[in-house]
């Protein structure tokens, strides 16, 4: 097979194992996948022996760690298939031959063992595996996309004797209908006897222990959240808009020093419960800064969450933390004028960028249908709810329509659905920036400006001020290899692209003429229409474009100026 070459430009979205660029996941981070755990790394480790060597420089979810979703896809493939082949290989020496001394090594590899160093004996053989033993080793769920070959097997080790080509399934029946007319002869060989039921002997094996139920994964990582609360000097807050909140008191601030200082004088002493109320039964992350990361209890100080709770286990014998799960916190350095992702380092424009960035770094919870990732699995079921239930719902009042017309009517129409609402008199708007304008005119706040914290450029809109900074400031932006102008999104640069190409890939199905764009096509196809958007207010004549309307009237009612 040929090898696809590709150029390869080093960044944050690059894949470890393609090289491509796009939606990645950190490798080593472990996931949830249709209720099945995932670690990649280890998954290729596992069924490749490949491992890989990450940079020394960068900690977890490093630019030297990620894996993207093409990638994820093929090497789920080859670990189910690997684990499948296994499992057959297994089941069919079991139901083949089982006198055999043939048996399969915990790599999954034949061991062989001579049979005259072994003395046979008839003994009584019982199921080495239950039911629900097996159904659990070997899974026939729908995620299964292969099924057991129905090929016969013929080829076999040289130490196993040679057999007639067989059919596992066949196997498995007759194996099944075997054990069936064993235990029949049994009963018939030993018929019951009417007679008195007689007491069951004591005896004195000891009742088997109940096997502790396994407590789940957020309650292990809220119970970290609150003993290293309790044991270190983070700062947890809450985000509102450009403030921090504190998750005490609720008072705002916009300065991160600020805010710490209030933490450190007002809530010396504090309840550690009352930092997770705003929760409820969400099983959340609590946002922290680390800025000022020390033990409360021997001042020590640190950088990373991970080592101070190591040290609150081992140092301060605080054993009911739990080093095998994650700490339920995202953490923080925040600084007035520096928005870095304390994970992968990457920058920001404000707050509120960083804080959604890093909420990706623990989106461990997948939608089967569309791939997207979410932070817990409430908010998984409520996306599959309103994307995949094959209805069109309002996400306010919850009302289904039968088309996505009807639903973006209603949303357009209906003014309690609007998703935007000011904070003074309760008013509802369908965008943010017709909120912010009543704001201005009616209640006569501040026109908010936004001011580049790298260059000091002031930009009235928020978008481009975003647009500005991901261009000047950032490497996330998409260069033209023609031209080398950078573009702040891929769908932006390939629009761009077609102008040095001259591509014309959409056609027209009535006259097929070719356009560049999809717009283009769509603008085009009114000619084919009956329907005419535009009609002359004089004589009534119909056009399906706007230019040929204003031709049509500088042609024939000049003197008419609008229309």
């Amino acid at each position: 097979m040929a090898t696809k070459t590709m150029e390869w430009r080093p960044g944050p979205t690059v894949c470890r194992c393609c090289l491509a660029e796009g939606c990645y996941k950190d490798i080593s981070t472990e996931y949830f996948w249709m209720g099945k755990r995932e670690v990649y790394a280890e998954m290729l480790s596992e069924t490749f022996s490949v491992s890989i060597a990450y940079s020394t420089a960068g900690g977890p979810n490093s630019n030297s760690r990620l894996i993207c979703e093409p990638c994820i896809s093929r090497l789920r493939d080859a670990s189910e298939f690997k684990r499948q082949v296994q499992e057959c290989e297994k089941t069919f020496m079991q139901h083949l031959d089982p006198g055999s001394s043939s048996a399969l090594g915990c790599d999954g590899n034949m061991v062989n063992i001579e049979p005259e160093d072994v003395k046979v004996e008839a003994v009584k053989v019982e199921s080495r595996l239950s039911d629900d033993e097996f159904d659990d080793r070997v899974d026939f769920g729908d995620d299964d996309d292969d099924d057991l070959d129905d090929e016969p097997l013929t080829k076999f080790a040289t130490k196993v004797p040679k057999k007639e080509s067989v059919d596992i399934l066949d196997l498995l029946d007759n194996s099944k209908a075997a054990e069936k007319r064993k235990s029949s002869t049994k009963i018939k060989a030993t018929p019951a006897k009417k007679t008195k039921k007689e007491a069951p002997k004591p005896t004195s094996s000891k009742p088997k222990p109940e096997k502790k139920k396994k407590e789940p994964h957020g309650h292990v990582a809220k119970r970290n959240a609150e003993l290293v609360l309790q044991y270190s000097t983070v700062y947890p807050f809450r985000l509102r808009g450009k403030q921090m909140q504190c998750v005490y008191c609720c008072d705002k601030y916009e300065d991160p020093t600020v805010y710490r200082n209030h933490m450190d004088e007002t809530h010396e002493k504090f309840t550690v419960s009352t930092a997770f109320a705003h929760f409820g039964k969400r099983s959340d992350y609590l946002k922290v800064d680390c800025t000022n990361l020390k033990c409360r209890l021997c001042k020590q100080p640190f950088e990373k969450l991970e080592d101070v709770a190591e040290h609150i286990y081992e140092r301060h014998n605080c054993k009911e933390l739990n080093l095998n799960h994650e700490i339920g916190m995202q953490p923080y350095k925040i600084s007035k004028d520096n928005f870095e992702c304390l994970i992968c380092n990457q920058k920001f424009a404000s707050v509120t960028k960083l804080c959604r960035h890093t909420t990706s770094h623990y989106q461990k919870f997948t939608c089967d249908i569309c791939g997207r990732c979410y932070l817990t699995n409430e908010a998984l079921k409520y996306h599959v709810k309103c994307s995949h239930s094959g209805k069109h719902l309002c996400r306010k009042c919850w009302g289904e329509f039968e088309t996505l017309e009807e639903k973006r009517k209603h949303q357009k129409l209906s003014k309690a659905c609007w998703t935007f609402c000011c904070t003074v008199c309760g008013e509802r708007f369908n965008s943010w920036e017709s909120k912010k304008r009543h704001a201005v005119d009616i209640h006569n706040l501040p026109e908010p400006t936004y001011d580049c914290p790298d260059c000091g450029e002031v930009y009235a809109s928020r978008s481009l001020f975003y647009t500005h900074y991901k261009l000047m400031h950032t490497d996330e932006n998409y260069i033209c290899s023609f031209c080398g102008l950078k573009f702040a999104c891929r769908r932006l640069l390939e629009d761009h692209r077609i102008c040095h190409t001259g591509e014309k890939t959409f056609k027209c199905t009535v006259c097929s003429k070719a356009f560049s764009r999809d717009k283009s096509l769509k603008q085009h196809m009114w000619i084919h229409s009956e329907t005419k958007r535009f009609v002359c207010a004089i004589c009534d004549k119909q056009f399906a474009q706007r230019v040929s309307l204003k031709c049509h009237m500088k042609s024939h009612h000049p003197d008419i100026n609008k229309f």
